[in-house]
């Protein structure tokens, strides 16, 4: 989303109304993105958003699914043995162009593997205006993010959440320059079966 205030809470809500009415319809996650820009551009909006969709199932190996991505940053997956993987094909944000390039990218989680989706302000953090010269303009990156989740090999999901929003708040102490979101779905082993 671009933007704070009510124009982007408007924009924001009306795309979380429209994803759950489409919620019975067929389509892959492009599909899905597709008919949000739609009727984004119907609404005449005047701000465009940034969007992740992704659509899974739970196997016996642990979780199948699908991911697209709208001008949105790509999924980080942290796999059961600590390497960490980006997940997307960078695709054309929401709200501007009737035309967009969106790819649905498929992707598995074996037992123990975490996917993290995250807005922009986790990989945009910078610290407070008022910090030492020195550290006021060094922004936490993608790199930064993939070493920090790196770091929390074994946690399960809600302790991973728990340090990355540590490691966040220890870098921008306190002042965050922009909206972050944080959601981790970690693959278990199925249960036993009677």
């Amino acid at each position: 989303m671009c933007g704070k205030g009510i124009q982007a809470a408007q924009v924001s809500s009306m795309a979380r109304y429209t994803v759950r009415a489409d919620t019975d319809e067929t389509g892959s996650p492009a599909d899905r993105l597709t008919r949000l820009n739609t009727a984004l551009l119907a609404q005449d909006a005047p701000r465009f958003l940034t969007a992740v969709y992704t659509a899974f199932h739970p196997t016996a190996e642990g979780l199948t699914g699908t991911l697209a991505l709208a001008g949105h940053p790509p999924a980080l997956i942290r796999r059961a043995d600590g390497r960490i993987e980006r997940l997307g094909a960078p695709g054309t944000l929401l709200g501007i162009m009737d035309t967009l390039n969106l790819t649905d990218v498929p992707f598995h989680l074996d037992p123990g593997d975490l996917l993290l989706l995250y807005t922009d302000g986790a990989i945009e953090a910078r610290p407070r205006p008022d910090a030492a010269p020195e550290t006021a303009e060094t922004l936490f990156g993608e790199n930064d993010l993939a070493a920090a989740l790196a770091a929390s090999h074994g946690m399960d999901a809600t302790a991973t959440i728990a340090h990355l929003t540590g490691v966040l708040e220890a870098h921008h102490g306190g002042w965050a320059s922009d909206d972050t979101a944080l959601l981790a779905l970690r693959a278990t082993s199925p249960a036993p079966t009677s």
